[in-house]
């Protein structure tokens, strides 16, 4: 068998020649460290870049280093740090099988300041001068291997993107090189100043401010160690800020930045005759800046891309919400698959009416000699003759005799067929039975699935889309309460998905402690520009707990009135209403298939159960599907509901009408009254059901009105010429006057009860 994956074992020669190409760049890069002088007194980055450096280009980086020191750019003690070398070298050689030691920047910073620190102690003077240069040699070598590390790692990790840390460490390696080349000049122009000032340009351009100023704070160092004076260095740091800040408007305007920065640190510290070589150095490297092609600046913007950042909490948010669609993804496909399924079996399963005839021919016929006669020569006419049975059977023996006159004339057995019929027939029946049943409870079950996948849906929108705690206000809030003298534990701020904000604050219980709501409320609404309610507060042992919510623009006032079909009897109607915690009062009616106590449990069933979902922060369609499976389910018996229910924003005044086989409902807007009717089937009849919905924005007096069907007697146009006129009065007032004028005119034998649900808009104070 030929192997499918060869595995390659000879380069080509233009990959060969990339390989050395990057080889001897890296040797530079190693030997130009070593030119990297500080003050002139010290040369310790080499040992750095050969301790921080990747195993790839270790050989090529150590070998660069060693050259560098054997002429060294400082002095005559290149063998100290060749020694220091030697001792790094054979520190990292021994541990390359330890990757992960070998990679931290914690480990390489230590054995490159005991390298030198070691060495250092050879040569030490008993000067105290001299001991405190040693120290500042053997800490900057070691910060320099962390550097080194760090930028490694993330430039060999990924080209998309690096993060706050690594950006950092790039410019401060890169700069280290670039202070080892501010001694090359040509024609007295510094190539470490040009290339200093283009990584400033390069860097800002991509990494805006941030990055603009890391390479200006690190450019100037190099300046400052490589001997310039602090006034002029101090130019690099400044025109590392302009860079940044004027980075958005175009590489013309950052350059023309930096120059300025230039001119003016140069003017202040004094225009010489030095001036005029960096200010053609600055052109210089702005020039170079300009002509660099735009997929080199592709290749250097991926490195500056934004690096993903996760916070806890919103990883968490994001886990949970992935988790939730991908359980309700399962739950809609176990319900299709179910379906699939079931209905293949009970077409398999389900048996036919052919079957049985074989069957009672089995256990009728065996023996006698008419069989060939009846079941092949006039097979048609004795199974119709035996359909005919099954129709007597079916219809408790209405069927008229003599429909049986020809199969008895020529049966000798009649009444075993008529017994096997009676059996077979009666297995028949008793299978289709079940098979309804299963059907039914199967279309119940997938029901369900679906209703909980739609659930699990809104739980994960909601945790997606809904609340988010606003860190920044929390903190706002807590100091602010130390105007009052109060020192919160702990300050939650949220906002949720309707765009509203909430705050809660715990506090430690003092019994010198004053709690004034309305100075809280003030002092809040004033630090988080928002108007907040006077706040709720409750007390525990040891706590105490400030809730406050947003202000809301309206308020609703709501009056209920009820009456019965029959008065010694119980209504079969069920209301509920409630304020669902996200700034919605929402009105539930309920009216159970007839009267009295089974309609009773109906309603109140369909009437909690949905009042609790929407509690609970389900969609109003999900919950209506789990609901209309719960009513199904219930019993072997007819079981259906109405569902009426309004949801008024207390902040924008829209309200929403949801019906599933509700009466109409009465609106009043601006004076004008409206009727909102509904097509829509109760929940209980059929496995899909869904609301008829209708939305109205509603504002100061105007009114909502349910009712159940029993206030209908005589239609609505009484009912909305009551409201049109109803002026000045409570919602009881309103309810009552309807409920009790829709008793009046029901008539004695066409009696039904009566629930009105009256709210009024208000504006809230």
């Amino acid at each position: 068998m030929k192997e499918s994956v060869k595995i390659k074992e000879n380069f080509t020669k233009s990959e060969m020649t990339v390989a050395v190409v990057k080889h001897i760049i890296f040797f530079i890069i190693g030997f130009a460290s070593t030119k990297a002088s500080v003050k002139g007194l010290m040369i310790p980055f080499g040992i750095s870049f050969a301790a921080g450096c990747g195993r790839t280009f270790f050989p090529s980086i150590s070998a660069g280093v060693f050259f560098g020191y054997f002429f060294p750019a400082v002095g005559s003690n290149g063998f100290r740090y060749i020694t220091a070398l030697f001792a790094v070298v054979a520190i990292k050689t021994m541990m390359f099988p330890y990757k992960k030691i070998c990679k931290n920047p914690l480990f390489l910073g230590f054995i490159t300041l005991l390298a030198t620190a070691v060495t250092n102690v050879v040569t030490i003077s008993s000067s105290p001068a001299d001991t405190a240069l040693y120290i500042c040699e053997s800490v900057l070598s070691a910060s320099g291997a962390y550097f080194v590390c760090i930028a490694d790692r993330g430039l060999n990790k990924s080209i998309a993107g690096l993060s706050n840390e690594e950006t950092t460490s790039v410019l401060i390696t890169i700069s280290i090189i670039i202070s080892g080349l501010m001694g090359v000049t040509v024609f007295s122009i510094r190539l470490g100043v040009i290339l200093g000032i283009l990584l400033i340009l390069i860097s800002s351009k991509f990494g805006g401010i941030q990055a603009g100023t890391v390479s200006g704070i690190a450019i100037s160092v190099a300046a400052v160690m490589s001997g310039e004076h602090i006034d002029i260095a101090l130019a690099y740091a400044l025109s590392g800020l302009a860079a940044g800040i004027f980075s958005t408007l175009g590489k013309y305007v950052e350059s023309a930045a930096v120059l300025i920065s230039f001119i003016i640190c140069r003017t202040l510290s004094g225009f010489n005759s030095s001036a005029y070589i960096a200010l053609a150095e600055n052109i210089s490297a702005s020039v170079i800046f300009f002509a660099i092609p735009k997929s080199m600046f592709s290749t250097i913007s991926k490195y500056f891309a934004p690096f993903p950042k996760t916070n806890e909490k919103s990883g968490i948010k994001n886990g949970i919400h992935i988790r939730l669609n991908m359980a309700a993804e399962a739950l809609k496909e176990v319900s299709k698959t179910t379906e699939k399924v079931s209905k293949e079996l009970s077409r398999i399963n389900t048996p036919s009416f052919s079957e049985i005839l074989t069957k009672i021919e089995d256990d009728a016929c065996i023996g006698c000699n008419n069989r060939k006669f009846c079941w092949e020569t006039h097979r048609k006419a004795t199974a119709y003759a035996i359909k005919e049975i099954t129709k007597e059977l079916r219809n408790s023996g209405s069927n008229d005799d003599r429909d049986l006159m020809d199969l008895k004339g020529r049966c000798y057995r009649f009444s075993k067929v008529y017994s096997a019929t009676v059996k077979r027939y009666g297995e028949y029946a008793c299978a289709l039975d079940c098979e309804t049943r299963i059907d039914e409870v199967r279309d119940v079950v997938c029901s369900q699935l679906y209703g909980i996948s739609d659930m699990l849906y809104d739980l994960s929108n909601d945790f997606s889309k809904g609340e988010n705690a606003n860190l920044s206000l929390a903190n706002k809030i807590a100091g602010a309460l130390r105007n009052l003298d109060i020192t919160a534990e702990e300050t939650f701020a949220k906002t949720d998905k309707y765009g509203r904000t909430s705050v809660m604050i715990k506090i430690k219980k003092n019994p010198e402690l004053v709690i004034n709501k309305r100075n809280i409320m003030k002092l809040c609404s004033l630090v988080c520009e928002l108007q907040f309610d006077v706040p709720t507060v409750s007390k525990t042992d040891d706590y105490i707990y400030i809730m406050l919510t947003e202000h809301a623009n309206l308020k609703v006032e709501i009056g209920v009135d009820n009456i019965s079909a029959n008065k010694d009897r119980i209504s079969g109607d069920a209301y509920n209403f409630f304020n669902d915690g996200s700034g919605h009062v929402v009105m539930v009616l309920s009216d159970g298939m007839g009267t009295g106590g089974r309609a009773a449990v109906d309603g109140a069933m369909a009437s909690g159960l949905m009042s609790e979902l929407i509690k609970a922060g389900f969609g109003y369609s999900c919950a209506l599907k789990l609901l209309n499976s719960s009513m199904l389910f219930k019993s072997s018996d007819e079981s259906l509901a109405t569902l009426d229910i309004a949801s008024i924003d207390l902040f924008s005044g829209e309200t929403t009408l949801y019906k599933a086989g509700a009466a109409p409902s009465i609106i009043k807007q601006n004076g004008r009254c409206g009727k909102a009717e509904s097509t829509s089937l109760p929940v209980g009849i059929l496995s899909d059901v869904s609301f008829d919905t209708a939305t109205v924005k509603l504002k100061d007096r105007d009114i909502v009105l349910l009712m159940s069907d029993g206030a209908l007697t005589d239609g609505t146009e009484w009912i909305k010429s009551e409201v049109k006129s109803f002026k000045n009065g409570s919602a009881q007032k309103l309810a009552e006057l309807i409920c009790q004028s829709a008793g009046k005119r029901q008539q004695n034998n066409t009696r039904d009860d009566i629930t009105v649900m009256a709210a009024i808009i208000q504006k809230a104070v």
